[in-house]
């Protein structure tokens, strides 16, 4: 990216910042639902190259649609129960 000047940047925004230091990473993560149950460890991430969003987590259990992932955290990725 290119910008005409340094008066241009900025800096991140608070919920950009509140993601800095994190592991962030899908693969090999459990996936759980809101109610709990464990639906398998995120083998592979389908996504939309042109939208940049997620279509499915391809988990060791099955397939979840992408529009159902809540978080990410340190020991597992949350989905939206069915």
């Amino acid at each position: 990216m290119t910008v005409s000047g340094a008066d241009k940047l900025s800096g991140p925004s608070p919920e950009v910042a509140a993601l800095v230091g994190k592991e962030h990473r899908l693969l090999g993560r459990w996936a759980l639902s809101t109610t709990g149950d464990e639906l398998g460890k995120v083998d592979d991430v389908e996504f939309d190259p042109g939208a940049g969003l997620i279509t499915a987590l391809i988990l060791s259990g099955g397939e979840v649609a992408g529009v159902r992932l809540i978080g990410v955290g340190s020991y597992a990725v949350v989905v939206q129960a069915e």
